[in-house]
């Protein structure tokens, strides 16, 4: 059973909610002739119920708190930033040239005497180095890094519209399977009274026991379908809790429709899509890319060492300075630096198809989104303008054929689980169109 106590916020809905009231009272006026003194017609009005009293909201878990709640516990945006921070750092370190080296030692010493002095080339050296990496490889390496970096931070905003998105229609999906329990648990509620009513006609002799059974029927019918809906809530559940890393929320859920962003025009969102974050990212990753093809390139050139050491001889001998300049020769490419070069220009080509692809997918699901959203909306007002008065006037002329002895109680019974089933499509369109509603916000990066 629920354990939210909230309303359908729908004027449509409401209204038909009192043509079911209506339906009521018209029926007990039908049976009125044969209960005792009007108390099982009683029974019915007092019974009869609405689609859900107005109840404070104050205090409740709104989507609002849901999604800071979700924004704050999610563990994929924390790791991001993580990951983001430590891209950085290495392309400050990456920007730098290698430590210099300082040598210490004795050189040609000789082994039996061990006397400094005796031989000429004797001597203590001192001598410092430093590596000078290939041109351009420093400067390359630290852009593929800070251009992975900024991917990164692009991919937090993109997770923050992901979570916002994914609560959102989580919140909409429990939305919809609580307002439908909601309705079936009051058809429930007027089977169990009709089949009161049934029964004492049927024992006053004045009905029959086809009417008697056909009201259980639909009593069992709609018991069922109570279970399914209260399963379907409690997965509903479920998934909100997962988005909000949380076992239980504590607070009362506010059920009633959000009200969401109204969607930005087709127009303005199209001219959006190549600023989104998740655009962004792709375009990064390129950029990183780039950089990776401009660092294998730079490995072509060669390194450079220099080194300069001082030789200090006793015996009053002149001491020695030496100076050094090594780099490399890079004749032998063919099997590693001009591979790797290779491998490079294919990971660029792999990103650049990554972010046309991409591009594909958030021009289609906005062309998709838009048009569920168009056509969402027109059900929804066909439904809140025709199918739902339509539906509470095939109640009222149902109950006068009744009461006329033009139709059956058969007849009655499914005017009533027309307007049941059409009030469940009214419910099932509106969050169909705010889902739609959802995935604009979120290419509109709103």
């Amino acid at each position: 059973m629920l354990g939210v106590n909230c309303s359908l916020n729908w004027e449509a809905v409401v209204q038909a909610a009192r043509g079911f009231n209506a339906f009521s009272r018209a029926f007990v006026k039908t049976f009125y002739s044969v209960t005792r003194g009007g108390v099982l017609a009683l029974l019915l009005l007092s019974g009869t119920v609405t689609v859900c009293a107005a109840a404070s909201t104050y205090d409740k878990f709104s989507l609002a708190d849901a999604e800071l709640v979700a924004l704050k516990n999610d563990l994929v945006t924390a790791k991001t930033e993580a990951e983001q921070n430590s891209l950085r750092e290495q392309a400050v370190a990456a920007y730098s040239w290698p430590d210099p080296k300082i040598n210490v030692g004795i050189v040609n010493m000789p082994a039996i005497s061990l006397d400094f002095e005796q031989e000429p080339m004797t001597q203590a050296v001192v001598g410092i180095s430093q590596a000078f990496p290939p041109r351009g490889g420093v400067g390359a390496k630290r852009d593929q890094l800070q251009s992975m970096a900024d991917a990164m931070g692009h991919a937090v905003k993109n997770r923050h519209l992901l979570t916002q998105m994914a609560v959102r229609k989580s919140w909409l999906n429990v939305y919809q399977r609580y307002q439908s329990l909601r309705l079936i648990e009051e058809s429930l509620a007027m089977f169990k009274q009709l089949i009161s009513v049934t029964e004492f006609q049927y024992r006053a002799g004045r009905g029959n026991q086809q009417d008697v059974i056909r009201a259980q029927l639909e009593e069992s019918l709609l018991i069922d379908q109570q279970a399914d809906m209260e399963a379907k809530y409690e997965v509903a559940l479920a998934g909100l809790r997962r988005w909000l890393g949380v076992r239980q929320i504590a607070k009362e859920l506010d059920m009633r429709f959000p009200d969401l962003v109204k969607p930005l025009s087709t127009a303005k969102i199209t001219s959006r899509l190549e600023n989104h974050p998740s655009m962004l990212m792709y375009k990064a990753r390129v950029a990183a890319a780039e950089n990776g093809v401009n660092y294998a390139s730079a490995q072509l050139n060669p390194g450079w060492m220099v080194k300069v050491q001082y030789g200090l001889r006793g015996a009053g001998r002149d001491d020695f300075l030496t100076g050094m300049l090594s780099f490399d020769v890079p004749l032998f490419t063919e099997k590693r630096q001009d591979r790797v070069l290779l491998a490079r220009k294919s990971d660029l080509i792999a990103t650049q198809r990554n972010l046309d692809d991409w591009r594909r997918e958030l021009r289609q699901r906005q062309e998709g989104s838009a048009a569920v959203y168009s056509r969402a909306n027109e059900r929804v007002e066909l439904y809140r303008s025709t199918v739902l008065p339509q539906s509470q006037q095939n109640i009222g002329a149902t109950l006068k054929a009744y009461q006329s002895g033009v139709t059956d109680f058969n007849v009655l019974v499914r005017a009533r689980l027309t307007e049941l089933k059409s009030q469940l499509q009214f419910i099932k369109l509106n969050v169909e169109r705010a889902n739609a509603q959802v995935e604009l916000l979120y290419l509109a990066g709103v």
